[in-house]
């Protein structure tokens, strides 16, 4: 057979087309957005052939293989087949159908249901959420039959207005974690730790406590999570009151104590700090490496502010300007219109430099103070970019922003740093309008790790005997230079009241199980000093068992056979607190509104203290620039929290934001550094050229040591274009060692690293590759489901350009074809600009358009379905992922899983860089994607069994029981927005046991388990035949929605556009005598919960709607439009808001002319994201239009 690439020539006397081999070797032009190239990853900007081979399989590199052992040969396929023998013959499973549909049980309804309960109809309740950062979230919780399912925003509550976080959203699944403590356990000196029960604890603790009485508590300590419950306060002082002399550690270990000192400096006490952005007051605003969008305690309101300043209804509106000067990329950096690099010690020197440059500017009275120690600082500036800092200053200074700017500052900054924001904001007319000030409680001031120190030092002395954990863990994250774990277990006497297992439960001499906020009564204070309610959902699953208030009212009560009542306890605060007039109506309209109106108190306007500022930055030291040898080292934490959160599975399986990664925490270093350190990924590279097709490599990741102060980790070095050179961010919240089947030792604990001197704050260090420890692998989302060989996905253009051209209609005629367009101001910047229009051969009389919709037609008598995701407000913080997980009941399937393509989500976020230099990308953008239910669906017309298809309002439905798993739909999607269930990932225990697992994994090699740790499994459960395998937990299946079916293998399943919500929608307009659902009557559960307000659903037929207006819109595009799959979710173009002064010729240029840039910035070939015509021959796309060789941007 011959060797020659086999190829039909479609023209004669052409040349001969290069063949695979070259072609391989020819670097493709990324795709670009607003004339700027975009990248998902640093392997598709270097465009290897290896990782062509990765992106261009039909499905998804080791998609298809069992296991990674597999994919690499050698004697792993008799390994495998060794795995499998012993389990056929243990079991005698060689009868178990590999597609088997789950069994099913009926069971019976209770005949003495409450009134108000209904089958099948969900009933709301509003209660509240305490945030381990601070300040607190209004919640709807939905309950089916009593048991909570969902948690939603509150309108009512002013912190988030019916969005909601991911740390919200998830904590439901703390309730129904089959691994949280379910009895009390006590540390028996001779049986060791036996099962024990809450009457035994109260004997017990009744003549233990009474030993303190007499000397008032002393030799007695408590470390309690820092919380704004007033009835906690109180609780607090009724235990400090029966022992005055006990030490009380309010504890929250990954909170800087800069901020806080800074307010003290500034005003003279404490005070908490809320922005309040929007599109009336502010302008302009400098965040100095502080991601206020996401991880922080005020992230909901902020992101809402944020997007309604930037929000663009017409060419007529403003917009606010962002600039960003920070370490690492993070969200906030990602909506920046500038945004300058560096190192955290650095941006310390930024803020000097800018302050000494824009003070003169205000001329403040009484900051001469401020100015003359400013003048005494004269390091070295060189690697601040002064164009940068003097175009912000004057943006800052102009008159016309005078009061509607803003300021902010990072954790990562020292306290004489947030000082002189403060200052700033003061002369800029800021406070009291972008941001506001109320004062502290006295845990919220507390400084935890001086207070933790303080008792460490006592525990070494032993001058405490009993220390008290409530809701604490501090064996797991205290600072690693006060080795608290050791002093701890050393300790006589430990308690510990926890919901979740953890590392301090189990060295503790009694670990309680506590009762979940979703199981007990309480209350918190928002930021703005707002009270709410916290009310159960469900009596505690494992009764009994105390809140953190009633155990405090316990011990601090006498006698301990006391009745404790939560409820009573949180009225009597109340009703201390509003008075006995009318108590009992405000108390039952709190509970119902989930928030007492006006209970905020008014912002504080405090006097800026300039002379205390001036003596706090005298003592200020500013670093010069990092090393190689010298790192600046910042810790952040990560999607699950500081910790609490690493049993959580949908937080573990959310891809971090800017990296991507996911059941990880590698270290974070630019891609230079880690090149001159010797740390860069081994990527997708193969040793073996001939197994590109054939053999799956994943990501691997050079292991490392961090040291800091002589204090060791190691950790995996991953890249983040972006970053601040010399710099390394380390994320806490994992490696955990007790906390679940889900989060033990996944990830790495870098709380050692941290020292009670300086927390989270940056310090220096040193990294040291260690190559003997092996390559560690890294699981990225950013290459899976990449839409490649697409141009135009991301949509960017600049004010200017927006405004100058918004409003126009470029209404064509095509010569060759006579077809007629109206393009819209975004689709003139796509394909749609270059072909002809879109004109199908057949209409479906369900797919008619507006336009030629006849009345009386088909398509004229249902309501049509569609949806907009703004790009210009999303921010990627992934609540809209969160919600459809919770909604839909996608299923987590683990690190090794999602290695290979097999992730369950349903909306996915891209993430997409801009720019030619790795290191330094100009932008980064975020883009939503789920199924976009095309009227035209590719996926529709290649299932052999019709499970897959249209409905009359322009869903596009996917019928679970016809399937047959061809995944045909899939390949022929060009969304990539199809998942498929290799294994019943919704119907067994995540990472659960099996029978004969010994013998099994005597056989099998140790392969790390689903999660890559190993802890709890060698090899992956999904390979051990269903039957042999623990079903899913009762506990678990609590939570999952009764009005969504749970997939079984061999299943295809997308985004339904909330179809269950829609038919409840429609039921209940029936109900109220309406032929159509109104708009707004409902949300879609991503829509529900964006915080920014970025995604739009309702009915495009109804000219009033949101939707339809949305769509309407000159920034609204359809995605791959010119495919001709129409789309019903559009997408809104992102515009930008950059300073003429800091821009060049180039990008200037284009906002007179921003329809025909590519990264050449000309009207040609080099110009665009060109298409090697050969590349397409070789693909099989003869017919692409010869007369097309590029498209625009």
């Amino acid at each position: 057979m011959s060797n020659a690439d086999q190829y039909p020539t479609t023209t004669k006397g052409e040349t001969k087309q290069p063949g695979k081999g070259e072609l391989a070797s020819v670097h493709r032009q990324l795709a670009t957005a607003g004339g700027v190239p975009i990248w998902r990853s640093l392997d598709e900007a270097a465009d290897t052939a290896h990782f062509r081979d990765f992106v261009e399989r039909e499905f998804t590199a080791g998609a298809t293989e069992f296991s990674r052992a597999m994919a690499q040969g050698g004697d792993t396929r008799r390994d495998f087949l060794k795995l499998i023998g012993a389990s056929v013959a243990l079991a005698g499973a060689a009868t178990i159908p590999g597609c088997r549909r789950p069994d099913h049980t009926i069971m019976p309804y209770s005949a003495n249901a409450p009134e108000d309960v209904i089958p099948g109809k969900p009933l709301y309740f509003a209660t509240s959420f305490a945030r381990p950062d601070g300040g607190a979230e209004g919640l709807l919780v939905e309950t089916h039959e009593g048991r909570p399912t969902k948690i939603e925003g509150n309108p009512l509550h002013p912190a988030n207005h019916g969005r909601v976080s991911t740390w919200a959203m998830a904590s439901i699944l703390s309730l129904y974690d089959p691994d949280r403590l379910m009895v009390p356990v006590y540390k028996n000196p001779a049986k060791g730790r036996v099962n024990a029960t809450w009457d035994d604890f109260r004997a017990w603790a009744g003549s233990h406590f009474a030993k303190y009485d007499a000397a008032q508590g002393e030799g007695l300590a408590f470390i309690a999570d820092k919380t704004s419950s007033p009835t906690f306060a109180a609780m607090k002082a009724k235990v400090l009151a029966r022992w005055p002399k006990a030490a009380w550690v309010a504890w929250s270990p990954a909170q800087s104590s800069a901020p806080i000192e800074g307010s003290r400096l500034a005003f003279g006490s404490p005070m908490r700090e809320v922005l309040n952005i929007s599109k009336q007051n502010t302008r302009v605003i400098l965040s100095l490496d502080r991601d206020f969008v996401t991880r922080e305690a005020g992230e909901v309101a902020n992101a809402r502010g944020f997007a309604a300043s930037r929000d663009l209804a017409s060419t007529k509106d403003d917009m606010s300007r962002l600039y960003m000067v920070e370490s690492g990329f993070s969200l906030t950096g990602g909506q920046a219109d500038h945004r300058l690099r560096l190192a955290p010690s650095r941006v310390s020197a930024f803020a000097v430099e800018l302050a000494k440059f824009l003070l003169p500017m205000l001329a403040q009275p009484g900051a001469q103070a401020v100015t003359s120690v400013l003048a005494s600082f004269a390091g070295d500036t060189s690697d601040i970019d002064r164009n940068f800092l003097e175009a912000c200053a004057k943006d800052l200074a102009d008159a016309a922003n005078r009061g509607k700017t803003l300021i902010v500052a990072g954790d990562s900054l020292p306290a004489p740093v947030h000082a002189l924001v403060c200052a700033l904001n003061a002369a800029l007319g800021n406070i009291g309008a972008s941001v506001a000030y109320y004062p502290m409680g006295e845990d919220e001031a507390a400084d935890s790790r001086a207070r933790l120190a303080g008792l460490a030092a006592k525990l070494k002395s032993h001058a405490v005997n009993t220390v008290v954990c409530v809701g604490a863990n501090p064996v797991y994250d205290a600072p690693g230079d006060l080795g608290f774990a050791a002093l701890y277990k050393s300790c006589p006497t430990t308690l510990c009241l926890s919901v979740d297992s953890t590392e301090t439960a189990a060295a503790s001499t009694w670990s309680l199980n506590a009762a979940s906020y979703l199981e007990s009564w309480g209350d918190t204070l928002a930021l703005d000093g707002t009270l709410a309610p916290v009310q159960p959902m469900i009596a505690p699953i494992y009764e009994p068992a105390m809140s953190p208030i009633e155990f405090l009212a316990l011990l601090a009560s006498t006698d301990s056979t006391a009745r404790i009542d939560g409820y009573e306890i949180v009225r009597d605060q109340w009703r201390t607190r509003l008075g006995e007039a009318g108590f009992d109506k405000a108390w039952r309209r709190a509970l119902h509104d989930g928030v007492l109106p006006g209970s905020a108190p008014t912002p504080l306007n405090p006097t800026i203290n300039f002379a205390s500022i001036a003596e706090g930055l005298a003592s200020l030291s500013i670093a010069a620039a990092p090393s190689t040898q010298a790192l600046d080292v910042v810790f952040r934490v990560g999607n699950p929290g500081d910790g609490r959160w690493a049993n959580i599975p949908w937080l573990q399986e959310l891809p971090e934001a800017a990296t991507r990664t996911v059941w990880d925490n590698p270290i974070l270093m630019a891609p230079a550094t880690a090149e001159a350190m010797g740390l860069l990924p081994t990527g997708y590279s193969h040793k073996d050229p001939d197994g590109a097709y054939t053999k799956t490599n994943y990501p691997e990741a050079v292991q490392a040591d961090v040291t800091i102060d002589g204090r060791t980790v190691r950790g995996a070095v991953w890249l983040l274009p972006g970053m601040a050179e010399n710099t390394a961010i380390c994320v806490l919240g994992y490696g955990r060692d007790d906390c679940g089947k889900v989060g033990d030792r996944v990830g790495f604990n870098f709380y050692p690293l941290v020292g009670s001197g300086f927390g989270v704050n940056a310090a220096r260090g040193t990294i040291t590759p260690q190559p003997d420890a092996g390559a560690y692998m890294i699981v990225s989302t950013q290459n899976n489901w990449a839409i490649t060989g697409r141009d135009s996905l991301v949509r960017v253009v600049d004010l200017p350009a927006w405004k100058a051209f918004g409003d126009e209609i470029d209404s064509r005629v095509d010569g060759m074809y006579g077809t007629k367009a109206d393009l819209n101001f975004a689709e003139r910047l796509g394909e749609l600009s270059h072909t002809p229009a879109n004109i199908s051969i057949y209409n479906n009389p369900y797919n008619k358009g507006p336009e030629n919709a006849q009345p009386g037609s088909a398509y004229s008598k249902d309501q049509q379905w569609a949806m907009t995701i703004d790009q210009q407000t999303c921010t990627g913080c992934g609540a809209c992922t969160i919600a459809c997980q919770s909604e839909n009941n996608i299923p987590v399937v683990g690190k090794k899983e999602v290695a290979k393509g097999r992730e369950m989500t349903w909306i996915r976020v891209d993430r997409y860089f801009a720019g030619t230099d790795f290191n330094d990308p100009s932008a980064m953008h975020h883009q939503p994607v789920a199924c976009v239910h095309c009227e035209n669906a590719p996926c529709e017309t290649v299932c052999p069994v019709n499970a897959t298809v249209h409905g009359p309002e322009g869903i596009n439905y996917m019928v679970y029981n016809r399937c047959i798993g061809t995944r045909y739909c899939a390949n022929n999607c060009p969304y990539k927005v199809r998942r498929y269930n290799f294994f019943e990932y919704g119907w067994h225990k995540f990472n659960g046991d099996y029978y004969f697992k010994g013998a099994i994994e005597a056989i099998a090699p140790d392969r790390g388990g689903i999660t890559g740790s190993g802890k709890h499994n060698k090899v992956n459960p999904n390979l051990i035949p269903p039957r042999l395998r623990q079903k899913l937990d009762d506990i678990t299946k609590m939570q999952q929605n009764p009005d969504v079916s749970v997939r079984s293998r061999g299943v295809m399943e997308k985004c339904s556009y909330c179809i269950q919500r829609i038919n409840a929608a429609r039921y209940e307009t029936r109900l109220k005598g309406l032929d159509k659902v109104p708009d707004g009557f409902f949300q879609t559960a991503c829509q529900q919960a964006c915080p920014s307000g970025s995604i739009t659903f309702g009915d495009m037929l109804d000219a009033q709607s949101q939707v339809a207006r949305t769509r309407a819109h000159a920034r609204s595009y359809l995605l791959l439009g010119y495919v001709n799959t129409r789309p019903r979710t559009s997408h809104m173009l992102r515009v930008m808001n950059p300073n003429p002064a800091l821009c060049d010729a180039d990008r200037k240029h284009r906002w007179e002319h921003p329809f025909h840039h590519g990264p050449a910035g000309g009207h040609d070939e080099k110009g665009h994201a060109v298409r090697t015509p050969g590349r397409d021959r070789e693909k099989g796309r003869p017919i692409s239009l010869r007369v097309l060789p590029g498209v625009h941007a």
